[in-house]
């Protein structure tokens, strides 16, 4: 972090937001809390947050209500929801207008860290998924290398979770994962995330042909085949970024 972030912690359980507060101070942000959301909308109205963490059920006006009156005063300010409770509907909808992510409790915090950095953070997020982890790893450095942020899942279900959790500019998906083909999870990420550029990546065009033109049908980007040519993809990347409004990432030095 080039500065100290400004997080706000909501949530209605007083015990919770100041260990909350303990915890995350501990890494180096300022943490505000407040207790239920009309409290937090006046904080946010006052104060240049960073980022929200907003539990998602809060008595008089629930999360999902205050994050959406946030929406209207600071629509860029990242808020991420969090809940015990099985509450997916509430939470996918929140996701559909722009909540960062979701978070479940009890919070893993290596987890949590790391959804905060990426929230907080500048540049485009990306997600790479594929069964290859060498082609994951290369993938990410090179991404990297180019001031990309970079995260990687090596089957379906994981790349699932990771779209809960964070909010991706892109996603380049292989075709053949298991145990999830990658258009059933191209399906189920779309369900959570319904703004996401997916870029469909395969080295099995024939076998998988198929399933790639259904993607393409329901959306998705482009698709690439393997081996993948960088500077195709770093092309498309600049003219997705540029179309997001989000710039162009400068290189690594």
């Amino acid at each position: 972090m080039s500065k100290k972030a400004r997080i706000l912690v909501v949530d209605d359980n007083e015990e919770f937001c100041q260990n909350m507060k303990d915890i995350v101070e501990l890494q180096g942000y300022e943490v505000l809390t407040a207790h239920d959301g009309f409290q937090a909308l006046e904080l946010v109205r006052q104060n240049g947050l960073d980022l929200v963490l907003m539990d998602v059920r809060m008595p008089v006006m629930d999360g999902v209500a205050t994050f959406k009156k946030i929406k209207q005063i600071a629509p860029q300010l990242p808020v991420i929801m969090v809940t015990a409770y099985a509450v997916e509907q509430l939470v996918r909808d929140a996701l559909r207008q722009g909540a960062f992510g979701f978070l479940r409790k009890p919070l893993d915090f290596e987890l949590l860290f790391a959804v905060i950095e990426s929230a907080v953070s500048k540049g485009a997020l990306v997600l790479v998924v594929d069964d290859d982890r060498d082609l994951c790893a290369n993938m990410k450095d090179v991404l990297s290398d180019r001031g990309y942020r970079v995260s990687v899942a090596h089957d379906g279900s994981t790349a699932i979770e990771k779209a809960w959790e964070s909010d991706f500019d892109v996603i380049l998906l292989d075709m053949k994962l298991p145990p999830l083909n990658g258009l059933e999870t191209y399906f189920s990420v779309r369900d959570i995330r319904l703004d996401v550029v997916v870029i469909i990546i395969t080295g099995h065009r024939q076998e998988m042909g198929d399933l790639v033109e259904q993607a393409i049908r329901e959306t998705a980007y482009t698709c690439l085949e393997k081996p993948i040519d960088m500077d195709e993809l770093f092309s498309l990347l600049e003219q997705i970024m540029e179309r997001k409004g989000k710039g162009i990432p400068k290189k690594s030095e």
